[in-house]
């Protein structure tokens, strides 16, 4: 049961089995005042905080203060910063790793766009492989694989074809797509493009993957 100090208001936590039918004399231990408490029923409109201040022999436990009260907003507030701290790690690593997700998850891809979170190849876990370029004519056909040297899948990336002379000039360039839009890991997409280059004359080609920006 609950009782309250008719002197400085406070309020008290009390075991009813104590109070008699016919009341006892308790002593506040916070202002001292000394009253005849009668056994009431509890109200569901009094508080029911605990203080760890207690009273001597017949006075109440417990008292409600303001210490006590900013000892238990403390102890929900606790919980309310860990559970902003979950969420916040959690946005974390989907935004890191968003462009892992959106190669499983392609559909999220431009919702990441949307809210600013542009969507890129990971061009370090890219390599061009098995390049071959042969002439018909005067066209060069070039052909080979972009593969996944990762772990997880990956986007596929657009390829740079730059052709360049003996002098260092450029004699062709062009920006190409292999195969498929997503390479799983350890895996290739193939990729094929033909060329104008005049038949005979040296000719060195680089293939260079592009972190451009993705759409879907």
């Amino acid at each position: 049961m609950l009782l309250t100090c008719p002197h400085c208001t406070t309020i008290f936590r009390v075991d009813a089995d104590l109070i008699p039918q016919d009341g006892q004399t308790v002593r506040c231990s916070i202002c001292h005042h000394v009253w005849i408490a009668s056994p009431v029923l509890p109200s569901a409109n009094q508080p029911d905080e605990k203080s760890a201040d207690g009273g001597g022999a017949g006075s109440p436990g417990y008292a409600v203060t303001p210490l006590s009260m900013a000892r238990d907003r403390l102890k929900h507030l606790w919980k309310l910063c860990l559970a902003a701290l979950l969420a916040a790690s959690l946005a974390s690593g989907v935004i890191m790793n968003r462009g892992m997700i959106t190669a499983y998850l392609p559909f999220l891809i431009n919702g990441f766009d949307r809210i600013g979170l542009s969507i890129r190849p990971a061009v370090a876990q890219l390599q061009v492989v098995g390049l071959n370029a042969s002439y018909v004519g005067d066209t060069m056909r070039l052909s080979g694989g972009l593969r996944n040297i990762g772990m997880w899948r990956t986007h596929a990336a657009d390829l740079r074809v730059t052709v360049r002379g003996a002098d260092g000039m450029i004699m062709q360039e062009t920006v190409i797509r292999p195969d498929d839009d997503v390479i799983d890991a350890q895996a290739e997409s193939g990729f094929f493009v033909q060329l104008a280059v005049e038949a005979g004359r040296e000719a060195h080609v680089t293939v260079t993957p592009l972190a451009n920006r993705l759409y879907r």
